[in-house]
Protein backbone atom coordinates (compact mmCIF):
# COMPACT_ATOMS: atom_id res chain seq x y z
CA UNK A 1 0.00 0.00 0.00
CA UNK A 2 1.45 3.58 -1.41
CA UNK A 3 1.66 5.81 1.90
CA UNK A 4 -0.73 8.60 1.74
CA UNK A 5 0.24 12.37 0.78
CA UNK A 6 -1.00 13.81 3.99
CA UNK A 7 1.05 10.45 6.25
CA UNK A 8 4.11 11.57 4.08
CA UNK A 9 4.30 15.31 4.82
CA UNK A 10 3.57 14.58 8.64
CA UNK A 11 6.48 11.99 8.24
CA UNK A 12 8.69 14.78 6.67
CA UNK A 13 7.39 17.45 8.75
CA UNK A 14 7.89 15.52 11.81
CA UNK A 15 11.51 14.38 11.32
CA UNK A 16 12.41 17.93 10.01
CA UNK A 17 12.46 17.35 6.90
CA UNK A 18 16.04 15.83 7.16
CA UNK A 19 17.23 11.96 5.99
CA UNK A 20 17.21 9.52 9.27
CA UNK A 21 19.92 7.84 7.98
CA UNK A 22 22.97 10.53 6.37
CA UNK A 23 21.10 14.04 7.82
CA UNK A 24 21.22 15.47 4.57
CA UNK A 25 17.99 17.74 3.76
CA UNK A 26 16.77 19.59 0.51
CA UNK A 27 17.38 21.23 -1.79
CA UNK A 28 20.62 19.76 -1.80
CA UNK A 29 18.85 15.78 -1.88
CA UNK A 30 15.57 14.37 -2.97
CA UNK A 31 13.89 13.16 0.26
CA UNK A 32 11.10 10.45 0.26
CA UNK A 33 9.55 8.44 2.63
CA UNK A 34 11.07 5.17 3.73
CA UNK A 35 9.70 2.36 5.49
CA UNK A 36 12.67 1.56 8.63
CA UNK A 37 11.07 -2.24 8.23
CA UNK A 38 11.17 -2.89 4.54
CA UNK A 39 7.65 -3.76 3.49
CA UNK A 40 9.05 -6.72 1.57
CA UNK A 41 9.89 -7.58 4.89
CA UNK A 42 7.14 -7.30 6.88
CA UNK A 43 7.09 -3.49 7.36
CA UNK A 44 3.71 -1.71 7.55
CA UNK A 45 2.59 1.82 6.49
CA UNK A 46 2.29 2.96 10.51
CA UNK A 47 4.36 6.15 11.30
CA UNK A 48 6.11 4.53 13.95
CA UNK A 49 7.82 2.33 10.76
CA UNK A 50 8.31 5.34 8.57
CA UNK A 51 11.28 7.70 8.25
CA UNK A 52 12.72 10.40 5.77
CA UNK A 53 15.62 9.52 3.80
CA UNK A 54 17.80 10.89 0.65
CA UNK A 55 16.73 9.11 -2.39
CA UNK A 56 20.71 7.45 -2.21
CA UNK A 57 20.16 6.34 1.06
CA UNK A 58 16.58 4.84 0.69
CA UNK A 59 18.08 3.49 -3.13
CA UNK A 60 21.19 1.89 -1.30
CA UNK A 61 19.17 0.49 1.39
CA UNK A 62 16.34 -1.26 -0.40
CA UNK A 63 15.08 -4.17 1.15
CA UNK A 64 17.66 -4.93 3.66
CA UNK A 65 17.28 -5.19 7.30
CA UNK A 66 17.75 -2.39 9.64
CA UNK A 67 20.26 -1.52 12.80
CA UNK A 68 18.74 -1.94 16.41
CA UNK A 69 19.48 1.59 17.05
CA UNK A 70 17.86 3.45 13.98
CA UNK A 71 14.41 1.55 14.64
CA UNK A 72 14.70 2.68 18.43
CA UNK A 73 15.81 6.26 17.48
CA UNK A 74 12.38 6.30 15.23
CA UNK A 75 10.05 4.94 17.39
CA UNK A 76 11.12 7.42 20.05
CA UNK A 77 10.72 10.53 17.23
CA UNK A 78 6.98 8.66 17.09
CA UNK A 79 6.27 8.70 20.03
CA UNK A 80 7.53 12.54 20.64
CA UNK A 81 5.80 13.52 17.06
CA UNK A 82 2.60 11.88 18.83
CA UNK A 83 2.76 13.46 22.15
CA UNK A 84 3.51 17.32 20.24
CA UNK A 85 0.10 16.30 18.22
CA UNK A 86 -1.91 15.87 21.13
CA UNK A 87 -0.76 19.11 23.01
CA UNK A 88 -0.99 21.14 19.78
CA UNK A 89 -4.48 19.97 19.63
CA UNK A 90 -5.42 20.67 23.04
CA UNK A 91 -3.82 24.00 22.21
CA UNK A 92 -6.31 24.90 19.91
CA UNK A 93 -9.17 23.40 21.53
CA UNK A 94 -8.47 25.75 24.63
CA UNK A 95 -7.77 28.48 22.08
CA UNK A 96 -11.02 28.26 20.56
CA UNK A 97 -12.91 28.10 24.29
CA UNK A 98 -10.79 31.30 24.94
CA UNK A 99 -12.08 32.83 21.39
CA UNK A 100 -15.81 32.05 22.59
CA UNK A 101 -15.49 33.64 25.79
CA UNK A 102 -13.82 36.85 24.26
CA UNK A 103 -16.63 36.94 21.76
CA UNK A 104 -19.21 36.70 24.65
CA UNK A 105 -17.66 39.22 26.81
CA UNK A 106 -16.93 41.67 23.76
CA UNK A 107 -20.82 41.00 23.11
CA UNK A 108 -22.34 41.96 26.23
CA UNK A 109 -20.20 45.65 26.26
CA UNK A 110 -20.92 46.25 22.82
CA UNK A 111 -24.75 45.45 23.30
CA UNK A 112 -24.66 47.61 26.73
CA UNK A 113 -24.94 50.52 24.32
CA UNK A 114 -28.49 51.46 22.32
CA UNK A 115 -30.15 53.76 21.22
CA UNK A 116 -33.58 55.00 21.47
CA UNK A 117 -35.67 55.61 18.48
CA UNK A 118 -38.78 58.65 18.53
CA UNK A 119 -41.39 56.08 19.59
CA UNK A 120 -39.44 55.52 22.29
CA UNK A 121 -37.86 51.83 21.14
CA UNK A 122 -34.77 51.07 21.96
CA UNK A 123 -32.67 49.51 19.57
CA UNK A 124 -28.77 47.97 19.82
CA UNK A 125 -26.01 48.51 17.58
CA UNK A 126 -25.83 46.27 14.93
CA UNK A 127 -22.38 43.73 14.53
CA UNK A 128 -21.55 41.40 11.37
CA UNK A 129 -21.31 38.21 12.17
CA UNK A 130 -17.69 37.96 11.81
CA UNK A 131 -17.09 40.37 14.56
CA UNK A 132 -14.65 37.50 16.37
CA UNK A 133 -12.48 37.53 13.63
CA UNK A 134 -11.30 40.72 14.04
CA UNK A 135 -11.84 40.37 18.05
CA UNK A 136 -9.47 38.04 18.23
CA UNK A 137 -6.94 39.79 15.35
CA UNK A 138 -6.72 42.62 17.95
CA UNK A 139 -6.23 41.09 21.01
CA UNK A 140 -3.47 38.84 19.19
CA UNK A 141 -1.81 41.84 17.91
CA UNK A 142 -1.30 43.49 21.55
CA UNK A 143 -4.53 45.02 22.65
CA UNK A 144 -6.30 44.12 25.87
CA UNK A 145 -9.92 44.07 26.92
CA UNK A 146 -9.27 47.71 28.47
CA UNK A 147 -8.16 48.54 25.28
CA UNK A 148 -11.64 47.43 23.43
CA UNK A 149 -14.44 48.61 26.59
CA UNK A 150 -12.13 52.00 26.20
CA UNK A 151 -12.47 52.22 22.04
CA UNK A 152 -16.07 50.91 22.15
CA UNK A 153 -17.20 53.56 24.38
CA UNK A 154 -15.04 56.14 21.51
CA UNK A 155 -16.94 54.66 19.09
CA UNK A 156 -19.74 54.93 20.78
CA UNK A 157 -19.83 58.88 21.70
CA UNK A 158 -18.35 59.34 17.71
CA UNK A 159 -21.13 61.41 15.26
CA UNK A 160 -20.77 57.81 12.72
CA UNK A 161 -22.85 56.03 10.79
CA UNK A 162 -20.96 52.53 11.26
CA UNK A 163 -20.51 52.40 14.71
CA UNK A 164 -18.13 48.88 14.14
CA UNK A 165 -15.89 50.50 11.19
CA UNK A 166 -15.10 53.31 13.66
CA UNK A 167 -14.32 50.82 16.33
CA UNK A 168 -12.34 48.71 14.16
CA UNK A 169 -10.14 52.08 12.80
CA UNK A 170 -9.34 52.77 16.59
CA UNK A 171 -8.48 49.60 17.14
CA UNK A 172 -6.00 49.45 14.19
CA UNK A 173 -4.74 53.11 15.02
CA UNK A 174 -4.13 52.09 18.80
CA UNK A 175 -2.17 48.68 17.32
CA UNK A 176 -0.09 51.21 15.13
CA UNK A 177 1.57 53.58 17.67
CA UNK A 178 2.12 50.55 19.79
CA UNK A 179 4.00 49.19 17.10
CA UNK A 180 5.91 52.27 16.69
CA UNK A 181 6.09 52.98 20.08
CA UNK A 182 8.31 49.06 20.28
CA UNK A 183 10.18 50.13 17.44
CA UNK A 184 11.53 53.21 19.01
CA UNK A 185 11.93 51.20 22.14
CA UNK A 186 14.51 48.41 20.24
CA UNK A 187 16.11 51.34 18.44
CA UNK A 188 16.97 52.92 22.05
CA UNK A 189 17.71 49.72 23.09
CA UNK A 190 20.20 49.44 20.49
CA UNK A 191 21.28 52.76 20.65
CA UNK A 192 22.38 52.15 24.64
CA UNK A 193 23.59 48.77 23.58
CA UNK A 194 26.11 49.93 20.97
CA UNK A 195 26.93 53.30 23.33
CA UNK A 196 25.49 55.66 21.29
Amino acid sequence: MAVSKRLRYEILRRDNHTCRYCGATAPEVKLTVDHVVPVALGGSDDPSNLVTACQPCNAGKSASAPDAPIVADIETKTLLWAQAMKQAAAERVRNQAQRAQDNTWFLAKWNSWTWTDKLGGVHKIPLPDTFGVSIHQFLEAGLEYGDLVELVEVAMNARTADEWRYFCGCCWRRIRAAQDRAAQIVTEWEAAKNGD
